[in-house]
């Protein structure tokens, strides 16, 4: 009986020690391949409106890097708000055409990781679609379903000065163009303020 017990003992330690490797070696596939992190500065929005007269066009050109400052500001308000399900530690923003690919750091508990999720972009009726269509973890690809990740709608009035009104983003790689409606002389006041 004596010998029953220790061989099911023995068992029981080999399958507890193999799960712990297997958790212990997960936890080190997932960890971050990149270094990121979730600094931001703010975007001078008077030389960019400057140069919109300049060139009498209303649209301006908002490069992959001032995306990734406008976006990490947004993110940092949510995290500061508990809205996020996980800890995000860095973030960098990668635009190609109509595809926004998001690369993070995060942690899940005490279990840090690093993904990238693929998004669709496009403009429609006022709002900037961002809709997910893959998601990373190294060579792991995993369903945005799995993850519950749902399709995000962003207003961009919010992140332009107030004299003028978003009527279209084209996309392209490495930076986008935002056209707008606006009154020229209210910008020329707006200006002016400075």
């Amino acid at each position: 009986m004596r010998k029953r017990l220790s061989r099911w003992g023995l068992r029981l330690l080999l399958l507890l020690l193999t799960l712990i490797l297997l958790v212990a070696a997960l936890a080190g596939y997932i960890r971050p391949e990149r270094s990121l992190d979730m600094g931001y500065a703010e975007i001078n929005w008077k030389d960019k409106l400057v140069g919109m007269i300049d060139s009498r066009k209303p649209e301006i050109k908002i490069s992959e890097e001032e995306f990734n400052h406008l976006a990490k500001k947004q993110v940092s308000k949510a995290i500061r708000s508990n809205e996020l399900p996980v800890e995000i530690t860095g973030m960098r923003f990668e635009l190609r055409g109509d595809l926004l690919t998001v690369y993070l750091n995060g942690a899940w508990g005490p279990v840090p990781f690093g993904a990238a999720v693929q998004y669709g972009m496009e403009y429609s009726a006022g709002r900037l679609v961002l809709t997910p269509e893959a998601v990373k973890v190294r060579k792991w690809s995993l369903s945005p379903q799995l993850l519950r990740l749902e399709r995000v709608e962003i207003d961009p009035s919010p992140y332009v000065p107030d004299p003028v009104a978003v009527q279209d983003m084209v996309f392209h790689d490495r930076e986008m163009t935002v056209k707008f409606k606006l009154d020229w002389l209210e910008i020329a006041k707006y200006l002016s303020s400075f």
